[in-house]
């Protein structure tokens, strides 16, 4: 099986990467960069790195290459509130790989898991009294990504991650899963845990929602590493 990922040097797309990578049930990798990945890493046989110099610009010849695909992991995006990334780009690509799975595409569909948030709101005329521009950009992404696989129900299928406080390993030794424990799963996931649940939906999202809340992540997420573990 063979899973794509854009977003791959950030902090959740490099752990989705490294479950993706480590994952028995994946055999290829496909990771679309603008920056080369740490040696440790491209050194892997399961990965392929793809150079695009802009991500508003997705060539036929390249998405038709990996139309194969099962799945998309987009972990891309800024916190300020982008238009161009957080918006335009991953858009881009969901119509230039739909063109191309129109008339390329065989099987189930092809699924988009996009990294979103817990504070991200669709509603693009509700006041919001903190982070509003972030908040509904990606809010209308949620809402294009997710329309358009409404409309193409037969090629793609779109599931929006929306993770609260996201806790690393660093950051759970220094005291912080504390806090974690205290607000509790609807608030808080754990990195590794937001990766495997994003890994898994690229496998397979059999009985998983559109919209996926943090507390479902975490308990999916947590049954996945267990399940692991063993």
């Amino acid at each position: 099986m063979k899973v794509l990922i854009v977003g791959a040097t950030g902090m959740v797309g490099g752990e989705a990467l490294i479950q993706c990578l480590a994952h028995p049930t994946i055999t290829k990798v496909v990771a679309f960069l603008r920056r080369d990945l740490p040696a440790e890493v491209s050194k892997n046989p399961k990965l392929e790195s793809v150079l695009i110099k802009d991500f508003a610009i997705w060539p036929e010849d390249v998405l038709l290459a990996h139309s194969d695909a099962a799945a998309m992991i987009w972990a891309m995006g800024t916190y300020k509130g982008s238009l161009t990334a957080d918006l335009e780009h991953p858009v881009t690509f969901i119509e230039s790989m739909g063109r191309v799975l129109d008339t390329k595409h065989s099987g189930a569909p092809f699924r988009f898991v996009n990294l979103g948030g817990k504070f991200v709101r669709q509603d693009q005329e509700k006041r919001l009294w903190f982070l509003e521009k972030p908040r509904k950009i990606k809010g209308l992404l949620e809402t294009k990504a997710l329309a358009f696989a409404e409309s193409h129900a037969s090629i793609w299928e779109t599931f929006i991650l929306k993770p609260g406080g996201i806790l690393t390993k660093k950051m759970a030794a220094s005291g912080g899963g504390v806090i974690g424990a205290i607000m509790g799963e609807n608030w808080i996931v754990r990195l590794e845990e937001l990766g495997a649940f994003m890994v898994q939906l690229a496998i397979n999202a059999e009985g998983e929602e559109p919209i996926i809340e943090n507390a479902r992540i975490v308990r999916r997420g947590r049954e996945l590493l267990e399940s692991d573990a063993k």
